[in-house]
């Protein structure tokens, strides 16, 4: 990060010096790169600013994926910043994290100097050595906020240790209730390809849900793509090779990753869709997605059972029906006379959009689906269903979306929809306006029925960042900056038509 900086100050100088790197992220599924800048309350940085910085940054990173540049405002909230404080006590010191609470910390932002107290039972306050937490502190907190931290340690009540060893006794004996044994199977005539040698037996993909270090798994390869990208070291340009594939167990599948060195690339270029390998990677779950990050690599044989691939797959709607779409207007976007780039003409898409009860896929739920499938740059058909979810809409999602209880009353539960969304998809390339969230939302469905989503996703929302210039790349505004139409926005049928709308105008050619 701090690299970042002296690159900007070498082309800048001093101009954007107020700017602090908030974070970069590689997205291995999107493949992009989103690059976040933090900068003061009282700063104000223009949108030509913004844009000039995010050019040259896309120049001179020169990487083969989207760059994203983005930019937050360091506000000094009260509880932004203790609900921060919190955190570090979690993640960087656990045997704290048990003896300091919320209400243990208090912080006092006054224009750009803040004031923390962490009360702790002063037997602990003894053991620590607070110039060096202190120090951990308001690194942590310098990294997440632009101001002058100033930390207080208070001595509070010494613990009841007889109510802690009991209170952990107890845990221990619950936890030991829970735990079921980890679930692992054979793998038979193993063969080093790249890494080291792995010789514990794998982990069923079904059973990894959450992000989970040096995880064991085997499986079967499919959509193998070798890249490239460039990096910059030494002052000079680098052109690197990674891999990406699924790794498929039965009717679960994993994304990987696997970033090689040049020794390497030999042997990975032997790999082919349908190889069964055994691999270590480092899983985590981004953007609510689990995506892996290998580390070592072998072929091997796998017992044909659990990579049975003999269900049958779905040919009729069962559900929902698709409908034809009739273009009632001449003289639009969709008239035939207009030319579209490559990527439009050689390509079916569905573009699609969802509604839901929150942003969380793990807790929220899908409550519409609507989508129109774009052939020959032409919309001509939609699929378009409200959705009834187990817990009730709450009165936040009603007055966005406009969908209340009573309209999903009738509705079809989306076990039964997303059966039918993807017939509706098979074939097609999946598109969006910020489609992560949409993808994220329909991925998990689709685990819950066994099913996935194996289709090439493009973001539409990447392609207006590109050939827009706006205040905001919200769909609403590029609608509108393309004197399009959008009605009834936050109705998914809708902002999908408007989203395809917005995919063809900016594929037109001359």
């Amino acid at each position: 990060m701090e690299n970042l900086k002296k690159i900007l100050a070498q082309k800048f100088g001093d101009k954007y010096s107020f700017l602090k790197v908030l974070e970069i992220v590689y997205n291995t599924v999107e493949n992009n790169c989103t690059i976040s800048f933090l900068y003061p309350e009282n700063a104000a940085i223009a949108k030509p600013q913004k844009q000039e910085i995010a050019d040259f940054l896309r120049t001179k990173l020169a990487l083969n994926a989207p760059v994203l540049v983005k930019f937050h405002k360091s506000y000094l909230d009260k509880n932004l910043i203790e609900d921060a404080a919190l955190k570090f006590f979690q993640e960087n010191h656990s045997s704290l994290a048990s003896v300091i609470k919320r209400e243990n910390i208090c912080a006092v932002p006054q224009m750009f100097d803040v004031q923390i107290t962490a009360t702790l039972p002063e037997e602990i306050l003894q053991k620590l050595n607070l110039e060096d937490l202190r120090a951990e502190l308001i690194k942590f907190l310098s990294a997440r906020f632009i101001a002058n931290f100033e930390i207080a340690f208070l001595a509070g009540e010494n613990l009841n240790h007889k109510e802690i060893a009991e209170s952990i006794q107890k845990a221990l004996v619950e936890s030991a209730k829970k735990i079921k044994p980890l679930a692992r199977y054979k793998v038979f005539d193993v063969f080093k390809l790249v890494g080291k040698d792995i010789t514990p037996e794998p982990e069923y993909l079904s059973n990894i849900r959450e992000s989970k270090p040096s995880v064991i798994l085997a499986g079967r390869i499919a959509n193998f793509d070798k890249r490239t990208y460039k990096r910059m070291r030494g002052g000079k340009e680098v052109e690197k090779t990674y891999y990406k594939f699924s790794l498929y167990e039965e009717n679960r599948f994993i994304p990987m990753v696997y970033f090689c060195p040049m020794a390497n690339v030999t042997k990975m270029d032997k790999l082919v869709d349908g190889t069964e390998v055994l691999l270590i990677a480092d899983i985590k779950k981004e953007h609510g997605n689990l995506n892996g990050y290998v580390r070592d690599l072998s072929l091997c044989q796998i017992n044909p059972q659990v990579l049975a691939h003999n269900k049958e797959k779905q040919t009729n709607y069962i559900t929902i029906r698709p409908e034809k779409y009739e273009i009632l207007s001449q003289g639009n976007i969709f008239d035939v006379e207009v030319k579209y780039d490559a990527n439009i003409t050689g390509n079916t898409f569905v573009v699609f959009d969802v509604e839901t009860t929150g942003l969380n896929p793990d807790d929220c739920e899908i409550i519409e689906i609507g989508a129109v499938k774009v052939a020959g740059g032409r919309v001509i058909e939609k699929f378009q269903t409200l959705v009834r979810p187990q817990a009730e809409i709450s009165n936040l999602i009603t007055g966005i979306t406009g969908i209340t209880n009573e309209m999903v009353e009738s509705a079809p539960r989306i076990g039964q929809v997303i059966k039918d969304f993807h017939l509706f998809t098979q074939n097609t390339i999946l598109a969006g306006y910020n489609v992560g969230f949409d993808m994220r939302f329909i991925q998990a469905a689709a685990r819950e029925q066994n099913l996935k989503f194996e289709n090439e996703v493009q973001d539409v929302m990447v392609l207006a960042r590109q050939k827009v210039v706006s205040k905001n790349y919200k769909l609403s505004t590029i609608v509108k900056t393309l004197n399009l139409t959008l009605d009834n926005a936050h109705r998914a049928f809708f902002d999908a038509l408007a989203t395809a709308e917005v995919m063809l105008h900016l594929s037109k050619v001359e």
